[in-house]
């Protein structure tokens, strides 16, 4: 085996870093002793970094919502993971490794960072993530829990995005108090609003005609069938009442999807094949964190017009 690929398998299986009752400037320091270790093995790596990915803890253990490194590795990212422990002191833990992406087996070097700590120090995000910031890059939080304290407020001071999923929470108002609140102050990328985009997309091309749209001075009303607990469904509702300036009642439907039919003025919007309201995972919230949402924050403004029948 040539010294080249030698090097190579190394860094796939990583160069690692653990210490406990530690501090986060030892951790920055451990991390810069890695990547330049690792740039010591090899050069043929691709340096693609495009923002630090701070996720926060989940006290509800969403597993599924997990940030993996694969996930984010086409951005790619320097993540940066905060996991509450009981202990009262910081432990760490860092690596660093090639991953293979693309079909042209392009490596990309991945940073991981996994801080411990217990609640006292995480009340405290922003301090404790600041040490081990890529420079330059812009900074997204993803929350992948829900009933967002202590951690949520502080990581909103320091990101520039705030990702978050409404539709995770089981009390839909707090849902929607949060996503209204957190948008209000900076910007946020909310799955659930994403999840809404291929319904959106039917319903703007239903009222392309002028025949379509003179339907609507007669007829200034729209309905939504689907989950009424279901924020996607909501905000849904809210879009149309914003842009067809009609009223709009949400009904509940006969199984489990977030909206299951639209009807806005009597005309009947088709929900085509598949879910069109399957989309709204963290890589698509990822992918548009530098385009702003049109139209959510119209429609989280606009809720107080969508009439909800449970």
């Amino acid at each position: 085996m040539t010294r080249a690929m030698s090097t190579t398998k190394e860094l796939e299986s990583g160069l690692h870093w653990k210490a406990s009752d530690t501090s986060t400037d030892v951790v920055a320091d451990s991390l810069g002793r890695l990547l330049r270790q690792a740039d010591h093995l090899s050069g043929d790596h691709v340096s693609l970094r495009t923002m630090n990915l701070i996720v926060a803890p989940d006290r509800h253990r969403a597993t599924a919502h997990r940030a993996g490194t694969r996930e984010t590795a086409l951005h790619p990212a320097r993540m940066i993971r905060l996991v509450e422990h009981k202990e009262d002191r910081l432990d760490a833990e860092v690596r660093v490794r090639l991953i293979e992406v693309g079909d042209a087996g392009m490596h990309v070097l991945v940073e991981d960072i996994n801080i411990h700590a217990n609640t006292s120090r995480l009340a405290h995000a922003r301090s404790l993530v600041a040490p081990l910031l890529a420079r330059g890059l812009p900074t997204v939080a993803w929350l992948p829990g829900y009933d967002h304290g202590e951690v949520a407020l502080s990581l909103s001071e320091t990101a520039h995005v705030t990702v978050f999923d409404s539709d995770r929470d089981p009390d839909p108002a707090r849902a929607i108090t949060f996503a209204h609140d957190v948008a209000l102050k900076h910007p946020s990328r909310d799955l659930a609003w994403l999840r809404t985009l291929e319904w959106r997309r039917r319903i703007s091309a239903g009222f392309q005609s002028e025949q379509a749209l003179g339907t609507l001075a007669f007829a200034p009303s729209g309905d939504v069938v689907g989950n009424v607990h279901s924020p996607s469904a909501m905000l849904l509702a809210a879009w149309i009442a914003v842009r067809a300036d009609v009223n709009v009642t949400l009904r509940p439907g006969a199984g489990h999807a977030p909206v299951e039919g639209v009807s806005v003025a009597g005309i009947t919007i088709s929900p085509g094949s598949g879910d069109p309201c399957s989309s709204g995972q963290l890589q698509e919230a990822l992918d548009t964190v530098y385009a702003a949402p049109l139209g959510y924050e119209d429609s989280l403004q606009a809720l107080d017009r969508v009439a909800i029948v449970a």
